[in-house]
């Protein structure tokens, strides 16, 4: 990227304070990989020209024209549009198309409405310059915005859509078949008025932090699944209305603020979206994608700790995520296959790094609910659950220390995680408690 973008380039991070932030200040190591990802992210639009359908490439080349306009002089919030699932997540696929031959109708079925979510974004943001308008022609997708709160679903009769300033339009063939203001709240008004040729649909419900509970997926992906005892991760709320999801969602997001403070910043700052695939009484199978930075996947379960553990464990994947797509942790990441302590398959060793990643702040989370005397560190199985995780930590902790090449930077991210085991392992000698895994851990 050249020009004003130059300035998005901000060089490597340390590695450290991308485990539990510091819960006194701003999440800044978590802030720092996040707008290397986003300045990225926006580079790779404005070089995703050729690798378009040629139908696609004129549309592209105004539209990066806009982009490096927005650039100039309002580079956060021209950043903050590759925020949006429907413009980062199928931008990130894109790459992935011909490696992943099942996927490639999904994945080109999505890169073709980044143009237009992208235009709508910018739109929302006042970054489309007064007085010009891109016309979108190639079809009349139905788009949606966290800022909106929802699905807009342009007439049937429009082939197109025309984004400005001021307004976004449906185009027929005898010209505009419905229109709406650009402005969030004005927006929202009129669409409550029902008089504006469009349809909404509401898709996005704020459960806690900047979450919102997302019943429409921009992920190709999604179907893709490498756990298992799965089989991929498609929007299902278990027969369980939008209103109790998100009544479960917020203790435990409220719980995860009270206790882990330092995370909750992180999450409203990167957490935006968490779709529902399921229900299970029995088990709890999460997931996240690489591509999909800022989205999770949950089943719903009725034990609070277990939806607290998910959260935690997929937000923990996020973060580890959006900092590696511009830091290298280990240089044997992927090659040899070693056993995992909390997976059935071998697992290469960036997957045990994202294990104890995640798993470490919450055990963190259950010694300082403990420690506060917290209602639910009362139930046996509390006490079991924090054992059983403590001595899978410290298994995948000594394969690490064990067989890792570690970059400066997975160095720095080690040496984090590695204070946070020591502090737990001292805990438990403390009370008397095994610190080696037994035999069923090691099995």
């Amino acid at each position: 990227m050249s020009g004003p973008a130059a300035r998005t380039d901000l060089g490597q991070g340390s590695g450290h304070g991308l485990v539990l932030s510091d819960d006194t200040g701003a999440p800044r190591a978590l802030a720092f990989a996040y707008t290397r990802y986003l300045a990225a992210s926006c580079r790779r639009f404005l070089a995703a020209g050729p690798e378009l359908p040629a139908v696609l490439r004129p549309a592209h080349a105004t539209v990066a024209g806009l982009v490096r306009q927005g650039l100039e002089g309002n580079q956060a919030p021209m950043l903050a549009c590759f925020t949006s699932a429907a413009v980062g997540t199928p931008l990130q696929c894109v790459g992935l198309r011909e490696e992943l031959e099942p996927f490639r109708a999904r994945i080109d079925a999505a890169a073709m409405h980044i143009i237009p979510h992208l235009l709508l974004e910018m739109g929302l943001r006042q970054l489309i310059p007064a007085g010009q308008s891109v016309l979108w022609e190639h079809d009349a997708p139905r788009l949606a915005s966290l800022a909106i709160g929802g699905a807009l679903f342009p007439p049937e009769a429009a082939f197109g859509l025309r984004f400005s300033a001021s307004h976004l339009a449906a185009v027929g063939h005898h010209g505009e078949v419905g229109r709406l203001p650009m402005d969030p709240a004005v927006m929202r008004r009129a669409l409550a008025e029902g008089n504006t040729g469009f349809r909404f649909a509401r898709c996005f419900r704020r459960t806690g932090a900047d979450a919102y509970l997302a019943t429409i997926d921009h992920n190709p992906l999604a179907a893709f699944e490498a756990h298992p005892d799965k089989a991929g991760n498609h929007i299902d709320l278990g027969g369980r209305s939008v209103d109790e999801w998100v009544a479960v969602l917020e203790p435990v997001l409220d719980l995860i603020e009270r206790f882990l403070p330092g995370e909750f910043a992180e999450m409203e700052m990167l957490l935006h979206e968490i779709i529902p695939v399921g229900y299970d009484g029995t088990r709890h199978l999460s997931a996240s994608y690489r591509e999909a930075v800022g989205t999770i996947y949950l089943t719903l379960h009725p034990n609070p700790m277990t939806m607290a553990e998910a959260v935690l464990h997929e937000f923990q994947h996020n973060k580890l995520n959006v900092s590696a797509y511009s830091v290298e942790y280990l240089t044997n990441a992927f090659h040899p296959l070693y056993k995992s302590p909390v997976r059935p398959d071998p697992r290469p060793l960036w997957g045990i790094l994202l294990a104890v990643h995640a798993f470490l702040p919450i055990t963190e989370l259950y010694r300082r609910m403990r420690n506060a005397g917290h209602a639910w560190a009362t139930r046996p199985d509390f006490e079991q659950r924090m054992s059983e995780v403590d001595l899978k930590n410290h298994e995948g902790m000594e394969m690490l220390r064990a067989h890792a090449r570690f970059t400066p930077a997975g160095r720095g991210l080690f040496d984090d995680l590695e204070r946070l085991e020591r502090g737990h392992m001292e805990d438990r000698k403390a009370r008397g408690l095994e610190t080696t895994p037994t035999a069923s851990h090691l099995s």
